[in-house]
């Protein structure tokens, strides 16, 4: 086609490859005839049903126009759904940590080591699972199938805890529920980025990350609700109820979620047209400003690359050996949540006022978590949004060290959580910066989330009930976290300059071409 109607229309029937089979032998090419080799690849066996569509080019009214229509419609339909089961996610998890405050642990006949493993142990299943789930993942079209099913088995094994009698099979039940709870998150955050641009993502991943928040205000008095209605009810005790309510919800939303959730840009008929499908696949691939030319001499673009190379080129990217040092941190702070009831009851409140108490930290930190991420995509800055988090967490750390006095130290819990508004933005970075090839960013993913797992595995050996109220081992360790957590950012900036310098400089960095005006944020 001509530069002059290039530039009027993007056409992407060129992009389709000619069948095969619509050619004699000897009219076969020597490779397919793709002018998009990355569209032909996104699009796969569905490169037909687009041939004759034209779309609007880039930066006209008519594709702005379009492009919020599509943004519109998987804010209002994806969005929210994620957040629901996000916040059922948490509830799921950290819903033995509420328990505790019941009668759990002497139903159970629970040491407190016994109870550390319980919570524990489900995180090194969790761990082991990141990377298979999230590499199958990147491999299905339909992940509106694969994550609520996920959801519907770690639900039906989270009810199954309510028939627990002792500390063997509550610890089969939690090595399953993390199990099917790995492929989760970093689930979510590749499925974001499949619908999302680097400009968008900040703000959706935190609206995401929301649910845990939510969730850990709301676990609270939920588990209020059913101490004080239901405690004794069918000869159960409360924490009983508390993981049939939870489990059963979410075996039925997972359900529901099956139905609703969309599924990739390119296949998603029920909610989008043709053209706007289109569009979705287009604005990734432009997003990243990758040129024909580029696409035709990538490797990644002609073949395809497998799950084994994927992992290989996350883990030679120095960039992402840094993030799992920066999310490890952040998760060794952020880890209180498995614990937060416990520390909350240091208070030396009642059970039901320590439930409630738990709720407003979570609450607040909802609210900064939004804003610091919203104002992150706006301004497309990272460093700066991700380093005042872990800041205020050591504040509260060393206030939590410093006394035992209930005002300060609730002030401590308050502010404990910040560290929290780092991680929406975390995975934005981490996702903006990760580029191609699909593969390999779905395992860096994966490979970050097993960092920012890790700490789950040990930090609850940390704020047992005998060392309550000071938790001297525990605060310290979170209050060095949030520390390195702070210097992983600096040299991550210093990683970013650097290479974008080699981009302005004509060099390529990681198969991206400084001369495309690509630059990586920070």
């Amino acid at each position: 086609m001509a530069d002059d109607a290039r530039s009027e229309k993007t056409i992407p029937q060129e992009t389709v490859p000619v069948p095969a089979a619509a050619l004699s032998s000897d009219e076969l090419p020597e490779k397919p005839v793709v002018q998009n080799v990355e569209v032909a690849a996104v699009l796969g066996n569905l490169a037909g049903e687009y041939a004759g569509v034209e779309i609007p080019a880039p930066g006209t009214a008519e594709r702005r126009a379009i492009e919020r229509r599509l943004v519109r419609k998987i804010d209002f339909t994806m969005l929210p759904l994620i957040v629901i089961l996000f916040i059922l996610n948490y509830l799921d998890r950290n819903n033995i940590a509420a328990a505790k405050l019941s009668t759990f642990v002497d139903d159970l006949k629970l040491s407190s080591t016994e109870y550390s493993c319980v919570v524990s142990i489900m995180f090194v299943s969790y761990i082991l699972m990141q990377i298979p789930s999230n590499l199958i993942l990147a491999r299905i079209t339909r992940p509106n199938y694969y994550l609520p099913f996920i959801m519907i088995m770690w639900g039906i094994f989270t009810t199954l805890i309510s028939k627990v009698n002792s500390f063997g099979p509550l610890i089969v039940l939690r090595i399953l529920i993390g199990a099917f709870e790995a492929g989760f998150y970093p689930g979510v955050i590749y499925y974001l980025s499949c619908w999302y641009t680097r400009g968008e993502i900040a703000k959706r991943s935190s609206i995401f990350v929301l649910g845990s928040f939510i969730s850990g205000a709301f676990s609270g008095f939920i588990a209020y609700g059913v101490v004080e209605n239901l405690d004794g009810v069918g000869g159960k005790a409360a924490w009983r109820w508390l993981f049939i309510i939870e489990g059963v919800t979410t075996v039925g939303v997972g359900f529901i979620a099956i139905m609703l959730l969309p599924s990739l840009p390119q296949n998603t008929r029920w909610l989008l047209t043709k053209e706007e499908r289109l569009v979705g696949v287009m604005r990734l691939l432009e997003d990243v400003k990758l040129t024909e030319q580029e696409q035709d001499e990538c490797e990644e673009g002609r073949t395809v690359v497998t799950a084994k190379q994927g992992v290989i080129m996350a883990l030679r990217d120095p960039k992402v050996l840094n993030f799992i040092e920066i999310l490890f941190c952040i998760a060794g702070t952020a880890s209180i949540n498995t614990v937060f009831p416990t520390i909350v009851e240091s208070l030396g409140y009642t059970y039901s006022k320590t439930l409630l108490l738990t709720a407003p930290p979570w609450i607040l930190c909802a609210i900064t978590c939004y804003s610091n991420s919203f104002h992150s995509d706006r301004t497309q800055e990272r460093f700066w949004h991700m380093v005042w988090g872990p800041a205020l967490s050591v504040v509260g750390f060393a206030i939590g060290l410093a006394t035992t006095k209930t005002a300060p130290r609730y002030v401590a819990i308050m502010i404990l959580l910040q560290i929290y508004n780092s991680w929406g933005v975390a995975f934005a970075w981490v996702t903006s910066t990760l580029n191609q090839p699909p593969i390999k960013r779905a395992a860096a993913i994966a490979i970050i989330n097993i960092g920012f797992n890790l700490p789950n595995v040990f930090m609850a050996y940390l704020f047992t009930t005998g060392d309550s109220p000071k938790f001297v081992a525990g605060f310290s360790l979170c209050l060095c976290f949030a520390v390195f957590s702070m210097v992983g950012c600096v040299v991550m900036r210093f990683q970013i300059i650097r290479a974008n310098k080699r981009l302005e400089q004509g060099y390529k960095v990681d198969g991206m071409d400084g001369s495309t005006g690509f630059r990586f944020p920070y």
